[in-house]
């Protein structure tokens, strides 16, 4: 097992998002306050997220956020043993003896 391990930035980890397609989004600065003077189309334009644009940016935080999956080797797991009834002596439903 390696003994240096890649971390996630937790920073960044609270700050962007990177989508399916490999997108980085973040939340766009000047929509947390002194929005009272900003226009409704404005606010509903900062709610959204953004991608970044520079992809150099991109790369680096999206090789900064990726996590390293350590594959340990595990004993094999114990089949499930299955425990069956106890065979019965006699049947469940006896016939009427007449």
């Amino acid at each position: 097992m390696p003994s240096i391990k890649m971390k996630t930035h937790k920073g960044l980890k609270k700050r962007f998002k990177v989508s399916a397609t490999g997108k980085v989004m973040h939340k766009p600065c000047g929509s947390s306050h002194l929005n009272s003077h900003k226009s409704g189309k404005q606010i509903r334009r900062l709610r959204r997220k953004k991608a970044l644009k520079i992809g150099a940016d991109a790369q680096r935080i999206r090789r900064a956020l990726q996590k390293r999956e350590v594959i340990t080797a595990r004993a094999p797991r114990p089949e499930a043993i299955s425990i069956a009834p106890p065979a019965a002596t006699e049947p469940s439903n006896p016939s009427p003896s007449a």
